[in-house]
Formats: C-alpha cells, sequence, structure tokens
C-alpha cells in the first residue's frame, strides 16, 4: 500500500469540485470498544468517564465526581430533556468522508488530494474516516500506513460520546490516540462541553488536559464552570488527578482545591461533598461540610462538622458496613455543651438488614439525649416534632410451616405531656409463629404470642401467652363470596406488681364466629360500566369474661372508619376482646371506563346494627356502649379526568343529626407536572362544637418553562394559625436549578413558632450546594417530587 497510486473521483453534488479517495485497508486493529451502554445515569458518570478514558475530555466528568464527591446526577436522557431550557448547541461542520464498505477501513476526501508513497495530503474540504471516528480540517496530512493524521486549519474530530473542534492537532485513526490544541469539545450523551488550551491521550491510556473547563451548560450560555489547570487521567490504575480546581457560577467563584485524586469508574472515594447552608430562628446561620472516607469496598463512612452560630459545633457521622451479618448503618450526632440548652445534645440511630437462608434480622433504633431534640436540631427539613422514639430489632423465619418473628421493642417518650399510664410499654421480647393452609374452599389460620411487657418500676408487668385457631369455608365466584369464620381466643397472663386484690394468673377463652357475603352486580354501557356491590357482615363474640382486671398494655381503640365496619374486633392488641353481636349493611358503587378500566367514580355507604350492649369496655370506669346503631360512614370519590380526583369522607349520627367526622380533599395535576391540592377536615366527637378544624392547601406550579412556585399551608381554623407554612420558588435552566424556600411551624405543642429561610443551588450533573429542601417539599405538597431526589447505597 505504501506506493499505491490514489485514484480520484470527482464529486459535483454539493457545489464546487471535490475528490474523494479510494478506501483502502488500514489494518487489522479495531475500533476500542464502545462502553457505558447501561442504565441512566447515576451511570453518566461511568458512560462519560468510559468516553474519555477512549477519546479525551471526558475525565472532567470525573472532575466533578471528586470536587464535590456528590452521587447526586440526572440520567442522561432527563439531561437532554433539560438542555432544551437553553440555546440548541451549534452544528459541527460536515466531516464529507465516505462510510468504509468494512469495519477497518479508512476512506478519505478533500478538494485536492496528492500521494506520495505512503503520505496522502489533503487540502480543501479535507476529510478522513474509520468506522465510527471522523476527522476534518483544511488541511490534511495522512499516513496510510500507520493510520497517523496531522490537521490544521478548523479541525473537527468526532468519535463516539465525543465531537471536538482545535485549531490544529494530530491523531491515530487506527488507535484512537490524539493531540490537539486550543480545542473546545462536546460529550453529547451527557451532555457537557468544555475547552481546553491542549487535550492528548497517548498509547499507554494516559489522557492529558492543560487549562481546561468543564460545564453541563451550553456554551452560548455557561452559567457554571470548572477550570483546572493541568488533568491527568490513567485509564490502566483507574485513576485521575487535577491541579488548581475551581468552580465557577455566574462570574464567582465558589470552590477552590489546589489538588484533586479522583477515580474514573464507579469506584468510591474518599472526598468532601456539597456543602449545606441554611438559616433559622433558634440556631442561626448554619453550615456543614461533609467528608466522605472510603475505607474499603465494604465500609465506609460520612463526617460532617456542622457550625450553628447560637448553639456551637456539632459533629454528624454515618458509618455503613456489609458484611456476613447483613447491612449496618449506624448514624450519630454530637453537640457538646449547647450554648443555648446548656447540655450536651446527642442522637443516635441504627439500622440493620440481613438474611440468611430462611432467617432474616432487622434492626431500627434511635435514642435522643434529651425531649426537645428535633425541635430544636432536626436536621432533615421533613422532619416534625415526634412524640416517641423506638427501638426495635427482629429476628424473622418463614418456611413451609409457617412465619415466626422474635422481636425486641421499646420506646423513648418525647412528649413530656402524655401522661405515664399511656406511655408504651417495652416488649422485651415478644415471639410470635403464624401457620396456615388451605383446602378447597376450607382455609385453617393459627395466630400464636409469646410476649413480655415491662415498663417503669413499679409498674405492672406481664408475660402474656395467645392462641388464636381460626377456620374460614371461602366460597368465592366473581359475581359473590360467602365467607364464615370461625376461631377461639385464648390468653393467659401471669401478673406482677398489680393492685392487693387483682389475681396473679388470668386465663380467657372467647369463641368469635363472623359471617361476611356479598354479591358484585355489573351493568355496561357503550363506553361506561357500573358495578353496585351490596356486602353484609355479621360478628358475634360473648361477654363471658370480666376483662376490667387485666392492665392495659398494648390496646387502644380502633377508629371509626369504613374498614373498620368489617373487623370483627372492637379494639387492638390483645388485652381486650370487645363482646359484640353485630350487623353491618354497606353499599359501593363503583362507575369504570371500559376502555381503560380506570375509575371514574365510587361510592360507598354503610353501618352497624348492635343486638346488645357492649359490656366490655377499655377501662374499668368507663359506661357501657348502648347505642343500637352506630354512626353512618360515607365515601365518595371521583377522577372524571386523570388529572383531576376529589374525594370526600363523611362520618354522621342519624340520631343527633351531626356529622361528627369529615374531611374532603381535591387534587388536580396540570400541564408541565404542575399539581395542586385542597383539603378539610373537621372531628366534633359527637360534639356540637368542633374540636379540629383544619385547611390544607398546597401546589408546586410552573408559572414559565423556567419558573415555578411552591407553597403549602396547613391552618387551624379553631386557633386561628397556621401550624406549618411553606413558601418558595424554584428557577429551573438547562444546566442548574435555583432553590429557595421559606418555613414556619409550630413546636413544642403548639407554643413555640419557628421560622427558616433555606437556599439551595444545584448544578446539574455536579452537584448541590445548600439546603436539601426537597424532603420538606415532598412532606408539605402532595405529588411533589424532589427533581434531585437520588438513593445511593453500599454496593454488596
Amino acid at each position: 500500500m505504501a506506493g499505491e497510486t490514489v485514484h480520484y473521483i470527482p464529486q459535483r453534488e454539493h457545489g464546487p469540485s471535490r475528490v474523494r479517495a479510494l478506501a483502502w485497508r488500514a489494518g487489522t486493529i479495531s475500533r476500542p470498544p464502545r462502553r457505558g451502554r447501561g442504565r441512566s445515569l447515576a451511570n453518566a458518570y461511568q458512560r462519560a468517564a468510559a468516553s474519555l478514558r477512549s477519546h479525551g475530555p471526558e475525565y472532567l466528568r470525573r472532575i466533578r465526581l471528586i470536587m464535590l464527591a456528590t452521587a447526586t446526577a440526572a440520567s442522561a436522557a432527563q439531561a437532554a430533556d433539560e438542555h432544551r431550557l437553553g440555546p440548541a448547541p451549534a452544528p459541527l461542520p460536515e466531516v464529507a468522508a465516505p462510510v468504509p464498505e468494512r469495519p477497518g477501513e479508512l476512506s478519505a476526501a478533500g478538494d485536492r488530494a496528492r500521494s506520495a508513497g505512503a503520505i496522502t495530503i489533503l487540502e480543501g474540504n479535507a476529510a478522513v474516516r474509520r468506522d465510527e471516528r471522523a476527522l476534518g480540517a483544511e488541511r490534511v496530512r495522512l499516513d496510510r500506513e500507520s493510520g497517523r493524521a496531522e490537521a490544521s486549519g478548523d479541525v473537527v474530530l468526532t468519535a463516539p460520546g465525543l465531537e471536538l473542534r482545535a485549531r490544529e492537532g494530530s491523531t491515530n485513526m487506527n488507535t484512537g490516540t490524539f493531540d490537539v490544541d486550543a480545542a473546545r469539545y462536546r460529550l453529547p450523551p451527557v451532555p457537557a462541553q468544555g475547552r481546553a488550551e491542549r487535550l492528548a491521550r497517548d498509547e499507554t491510556g494516559i489522557s492529558t488536559l492543560a487549562d481546561g473547563t468543564f460545564s453541563t451548560c451550553p456554551a452560548q450560555a455557561e452559567a457554571w464552570h470548572l477550570s483546572a489547570e493541568h488533568v491527568r487521567l490513567d485509564s490502566n490504575t483507574q485513576q485521575g488527578t487535577a491541579r488548581n480546581v475551581e468552580l465557577w457560577f455566574k462570574g464567582v467563584p465558589l470552590f477552590y482545591s489546589p489538588w484533586f485524586r479522583f477515580p474514573l469508574g464507579d469506584e468510591r472515594m474518599s472526598g468532601f461533598l456539597a456543602p449545606t447552608i441554611g438559616r433559622s430562628d433558634d440556631s442561626g446561620t448554619e453550615v456543614s461540610v461533609p467528608w466522605y472516607w472510603n475505607a474499603a469496598p465494604n465500609f465506609d463512612a460520612t463526617l460532617a462538622p456542622r457550625w450553628l452560630e447560637r448553639r456551637g459545633t456539632q459533629l454528624q457521622s454515618e458509618w455503613r458496613w456489609l458484611g456476613p451479618i447483613g447491612r449496618w448503618q449506624l448514624n450519630n450526632e454530637y453537640l457538646p455543651d449547647d450554648d443555648l440548652y446548656g447540655d450536651d445534645r446527642v442522637l443516635t440511630q441504627l439500622y440493620q438488614e440481613g438474611e440468611f437462608g430462611a432467617w432474616r434480622t432487622e434492626i431500627d433504633a434511635a435514642r435522643a439525649s434529651d425531649p426537645d431534640y428535633f425541635d430544636d436540631l432536626g436536621t432533615g427539613l421533613s422532619v416534625s416534632s415526634q412524640t416517641h422514639l423506638r427501638q426495635r430489632a427482629d429476628l424473622h423465619w418463614r418456611g413451609g410451616a409457617g412465619r415466626f418473628r422474635l422481636r425486641a421493642d421499646a420506646y423513648q417518650t418525647l412528649d413530656q405531656n402524655i401522661e405515664d399510664d399511656d406511655r408504651p410499654y417495652e416488649r422485651v421480647p415478644q415471639a410470635t409463629f403464624t401457620s396456615g393452609g388451605r383446602w378447597g374452599w376450607w382455609r385453617t389460620q393459627l395466630d400464636s404470642e409469646m410476649v413480655r411487657f415491662e415498663r417503669e418500676p413499679g409498674d405492672p408487668a406481664a408475660t402474656r401467652l395467645r392462641l388464636t385457631p381460626a377456620i374460614t369455608w371461602a366460597a368465592e365466584t366473581p359475581g359473590w363470596f360467602f365467607r364464615p369464620r370461625l376461631a377461639v381466643d385464648h390468653t393467659s397472663y401471669r401478673l406482677e406488681q398489680v393492685d392487693t386484690g387483682i389475681p396473679e394468673d388470668f386465663q380467657r377463652t372467647l369463641p368469635i364466629a363472623s359471617v361476611d357475603t356479598g354479591l358484585v352486580l355489573d351493568r355496561f354501557g357503550e363506553s361506561y360500566q357500573q358495578t353496585l356491590e351490596p356486602r353484609a357482615f355479621y360478628a358475634y363474640i360473648p361477654d363471658d369474661e370480666d376483662q376490667n382486671e387485666i392492665p392495659l398494655f398494648d390496646t387502644g381503640r380502633y377508629g371509626f372508619s369504613f374498614p373498620q365496619l368489617f373487623r370483627e374486633r372492637r379494639f387492638t392488641g390483645g388485652d381486650r376482646v370487645g363482646d359484640t353481636n353485630r350487623l353491618t349493611l354497606a353499599l359501593t358503587s363503583r362507575v369504570l371506563s371500559r376502555e381503560t378500566g380506570r375509575e371514574l367514580l365510587r361510592g360507598s355507604i354503610g353501618g352497624i346494627r348492635h343486638f346488645d350492649d357492649r359490656g366490655v369496655t377499655l377501662r374499668p370506669n368507663e359506661e357501657p356502649e348502648t347505642g343500637e346503631r352506630s354512626d353512618l360512614i360515607g365515601e365518595l370519590a371521583a377522577s372524571p379526568t386523570p388529572q383531576l380526583r376529589a374525594q370526600i369522607a363523611a362520618q354522621w349520627d342519624p340520631q343527633t343529626d351531626i356529622v361528627s367526622k369529615w374531611n374532603t380533599a381535591l387534587r388536580y395535576r396540570g400541564p408541565g407536572g404542575g399539581v395542586a391540592n385542597v383539603g378539610y377536615r373537621e372531628r366534633r366527637d359527637g360534639l356540637d362544637e368542633p374540636q379540629q378544624e383544619q385547611v390544607d392547601v398546597s401546589f408546586a406550579w410552573p408559572v414559565s418553562p423556567r419558573w415555578q412556585l411552591v407553597a403549602g399551608n396547613n391552618y387551624s381554623l379553631l386557633d386561628e394559625r397556621s401550624v406549618e407554612s411553606v413558601v418558595g420558588a424554584e428557577y429551573n435552566s438547562c444546566c442548574w436549578r435555583l432553590r429557595t424556600v421559606a418555613r414556619e411551624h409550630i413546636t413544642n405543642n403548639g407554643e413555640d413558632t419557628s421560622r427558616g429561610i433555606y437556599l439551595e443551588l444545584v448544578l446539574k450533573g455536579l452537584g448541590g450546594v445548600g439546603d436539601d429542601t426537597g424532603g420538606l417539599l415532598e412532606r408539605a405538597i402532595l405529588g411533589y417530587r424532589d427533581p434531585e431526589s437520588t438513593d445511593s447505597d453500599l454496593a454488596p
């Protein structure tokens, strides 16, 4: 091939005459494999790094990983959609070389061409192509044997995931190495772009960039960019280093580091994360700068010093370990000598999950140093005042014989207004076993429990055994069902520290009988299907045992609701088995779209007819229930369009003509992802005057392609004050997002009010600076979804 004469073919399809060189074979080295075909990025990181390991400048994509070491990233598809908010990138000049007929071949074209041995010189719209790599320039000197091409004058180089323009440079079309000066590059899959005084990749797999930048903004509207004096990328060791790295936003420097070391693949690496900044009435200005420590492939930690202007410096830490006994996470927050509180403040949380064949373990435990910890120092904006912190550890087994669970359960009461008698008992431990089977229409079930109850010294304690075998005849067809059920509840107590006269040993055995039956009738129209679903439920439990001497360990009342109409028991837990002899009658009707199956309208109404008084009460001094009829429960839900949904639920006492409870909600999803909600709830508990009356209004609404307003308010009409309110605005561009939120909420059981203003700046593809306001808005505005929500985990 070295002495081959190049044949020229005149081209006249697009203006001036062009001469195209015949394609020739250029050796057997195949192009590097295309990489990064995985899921959305979270793996945009990997796709971008892979392109640079093959072609160059994408290592800048890695700089962001080190710089703020954030795991927050949008998928390539999402980034492409958001890029529409900015100007479209200028098109590259066409590289007008024909596509080779066979893989591994080179093709070349130009207005003028001359050859001497293995050297071909192309001038005027010169172009060279091999597979998916293409080179265009005003002048190209091509060595056909080695594949090396030297180009000058408006150089264009394209490869999978890379588009590059430069003043001059060289590349090897066979190996993909290159060295260019005064370059501008684009990474279309990300999308991202930048510039560099010099950009190169050698045959050993090492890429270098001098005086370069990286940004996900379009070049015509570059709001932010990273700049580095020198970057070295070693694809062999999967390590990169950068010197004198700066982050700029709107011409203002936000961050600087003299040196960075960072990974080129998906592996984690130690480094600083995005700082958070906020302000509240109680603590003043807050600043936190987290540092991530990649201690081992199965162990890492995040340490976050948090400075609170009026309280001092707190250390927050998160430790994660993946080992043979499952996944562990320990969170700890420590504030020594709080300047406002006058004492140390501590919060510790432990989580664990593990699976070992048929066995599974879970731990979820938290403890705070004082009851006011979350009101004063709650770091998650979505955390409201808590009444209890739970410490729970479970051991589960599941097999053919049934399901077994061993649990230790305790609570820390934070709300000091809760009476001592109403504070929860510890279950140390609780063992449950459930099994069942089916033979045709017959179903059997056994629920069993052994539990130890303890609380403060001097309070009653007990060991309780419960056995509840049951059998059901479940006759069911598409148009009707008939399910009679018979069960026996046997409970045995060993009581301790009870009042004089109360026996220490107590046993209770009661039968439970019920029948659940109903019809499903259909009527079909041209476009709609309507159902009529009458249902009857009868339950009987005799009042054969005096249960008032049993202390309350885990028992309370069920709330009255539509599902409660079809429940056999009147009480939660196992300390009371409420006697009952009642019949529930209910009716439900639905309207469905025959085309889509979507429920357009649903209405339900039901009530209970009692045949006997209810003698078993929750507490000994309570009056028995004697009413023959319960309140009527009604629900109505309508969804005339997929965007609009309304719901009303009401509880009405026909004897007093009082609506004791009712709530209504209206939700609308508008164009562009907007959502608006209106709700009202009222509770009277059978009295003329309401005990609760609240209105909820919230929305997140785009007012332009870039701006979105967010607001939410929970207002108590009785107290004439807001329980919680948030208001804010979001600005969204193609490559950055700014969100500011103001929040006011009551604390300390309504005695105090806390206010705060939070600001969050998100540089897309890089990370966020400021408070994480997404969780707050997701809780305050039903249907709102934080676009920056991600879920990272320790790799197995």
